[in-house]
């Protein structure tokens, strides 16, 4: 272990800022940084201190070109809310940052929106408090189930779906931000003590080795196939061809109206569509299901050029279906895939955690189909990290059997 991972998981459970930290109210001590002087003054005081409590407010639910809005950080026993917003640099703030343990929940998001917004990448350990509560097998995972468990308090839920691009923002606002952060040094102390006693420290540090490396991949790949949204995985290459086109028209009108795509056609409304007009060729297209009467205009007459389109192509041309793709691998012996999922429940129920936590189904299948004999393959095979699959490894031979 590293001096400064040491110094994270160890050296500071009982430190005086741990203590100042705790007495806060929520909300009742936070600075607001909206000048580059502020943010100046924020930079020097974090070059003095070794980590982080981190999170940030995205406008993902109000817009289609999300960015980060706001920054929170709290450490030696302050709190801070940055404005990226405000017109000034963040470059040398960010690089000190970088430097930093950060303390997040559920640091996916986060760090990918960083990523996203400034090209920030963490060059120090990360500790994610809800991948620690989900490795000590926790029911409730969340922020507030969290800060209520370690700190005594309930948090409001009053600015989740607040649109943080918009200014000025209320104090209420700040507060409900500020408090993401506030909590967050105590609870990684308590969560990072109870990981060292049951010895699960090591499978938590490379949870979060795991998510700065995902989090850090662009998806361009994973951009062909955005279009086979939740639910479209069981319809036939006919209704495919009109989910791809809606698809494409819907984030077409998502991106010039700067909203994200579930405010122009939910999913679920978009699937019902593609089904309607796969299966009633001739009927006049006003007579489309109630839940797209609302598309008017130049809208409704985009929507209907999709239409043509997904109408006019070749069969050539059709998306092949998901059942296609899976015919060109080997197939899994489903009795093994079966049986790879009871002996998880099984060795997941021994030590208190989530089944799929410890491997889901996807995962087994990809096991069952290559039937690897070491931890090794198991791990290039399947994506499992070394903790899982040397805790599935004894039940993955018993399964397979003999080579």
């Amino acid at each position: 272990m590293s001096e400064i991972a040491a110094s994270w998981v160890f050296g500071s459970i009982f430190s005086d800022s741990m203590k100042e930290n705790v007495n806060l109210e929520a909300g009742s001590k936070y600075t607001y940084v909206n000048s580059a002087e502020g943010l100046a003054s924020l930079t020097d005081a974090l070059s003095a201190t070794s980590r982080v409590g981190l999170d940030t407010e995205a406008d993902s639910l109000h817009h289609y070109f999300e960015k980060v809005c706001l920054i929170q950080l709290s450490f030696s026993g302050s709190n801070y809310v940055v404005d990226p917003l405000a017109g000034f640099p963040l470059t040398e703030f960010l690089e000190v940052l970088s430097r930093k343990v950060l303390i997040l929940q559920g640091a996916d998001y986060d760090l990918r929106m960083l990523k996203k917004s400034f090209e920030f990448r963490p060059k120090a350990p990360v500790f994610d408090t809800m991948l620690a509560a989900q490795v000590l097998g926790y029911e409730k995972i969340g922020l507030a189930a969290l800060a209520e468990r370690f700190c005594g308090v309930v948090l409001s839920k009053a600015g989740q779906k607040s649109d943080w691009a918009q200014r000025p923002l209320s104090a209420k606002q700040l507060d409900y931000a500020s408090d993401d952060t506030n909590y967050l040094e105590k609870i990684a102390d308590a969560l990072a003590l109870s990981l060292q006693e049951s010895g699960r420290t090591d499978w938590h540090r490379e949870c979060c080795e795991r998510v700065i490396e995902t989090s850090g991949l662009d998806g361009k790949n994973d951009a062909k196939e955005a279009w086979r949204i939740k639910g479209s995985s069981g319809l036939a290459p006919k209704e495919l061809v009109f989910v791809r086109e809606l698809w494409k028209w819907r984030d077409e009108e998502a991106q010039r109206r700067d909203r994200p795509p579930f405010m122009i056609l939910l999913n679920e409304d978009l699937i019902e569509l593609a089904r309607w007009r796969a299966g009633s060729p001739n009927e006049l297209l006003h007579l489309r299901p109630k839940s797209m009467k609302r598309i008017t205009g130049e809208n409704l007459v985009r929507l209907e050029r999709a239409i043509r389109i997904a109408e006019s192509l070749p069969l050539a041309e059709w998306p092949v279906t998901p059942e296609r793709i899976r015919s060109r691998e080997k197939q899994p012996s489903p009795e093994k895939v079966e049986a790879l999922l009871a002996a998880c429940k099984t060795v997941a129920g021994e030590l208190k955690i989530e089944p799929c936590f410890l491997a889901s189904r996807a995962t087994l299948t990809a096991v069952a189909r290559y039937e690897p004999r070491s931890i090794e393959r198991v791990m290039e095979v399947s994506g499992m990290m070394h903790w899982q699959a040397g805790l599935m490894m004894p039940a993955i031979l018993n399964v397979l059997g003999d080579a």
